[in-house]
């Protein structure tokens, strides 16, 4: 299974309550409307910043990240490259995101502890 990561910033003049409500409430229906999403994700989460950190150890600069998993590469190919994923959700991301501070990190699961 390949799991892409979403580092994602709001924009500059986004508070984090706005930029964490857009996202949940008006982006993912739209990455949801998306065919080729719901044809090839196995699993979309996000995960909102907390604002804080405990004392000592050093807090991302990044307001929150999603992770959407996918049974091969190929599939990331087919939803990114679907013709909704740029004319409708990339258009989208500049309601809230700071698009050039977004990293995309793409892994595969080595170690899953439970405890």
């Amino acid at each position: 299974m390949i799991k892409m990561s979403l580092f994602l910033q709001r924009r500059a003049d986004l508070t984090f309550e706005q930029f964490s409500d857009y996202w949940m409430n008006k982006h993912w229906p739209i990455v949801q409307s998306v065919p080729a999403v719901k044809e090839h994700t196995i699993a979309y989460k996000q995960q909102h910043s907390i604002g804080s950190v405990p004392e000592g150890l050093p807090a991302a600069p990044f307001d929150g990240y999603a992770e959407a998993w996918f049974e091969q590469i190929a599939d990331v190919a087919k939803v990114v490259g679907s013709p909704e994923w740029g004319s409708v959700v990339q258009k989208d991301d500049l309601n809230f995101l700071d698009p050039s501070k977004t990293l995309i990190l793409f892994t595969e699961e080595k170690v899953d502890f439970l405890a």
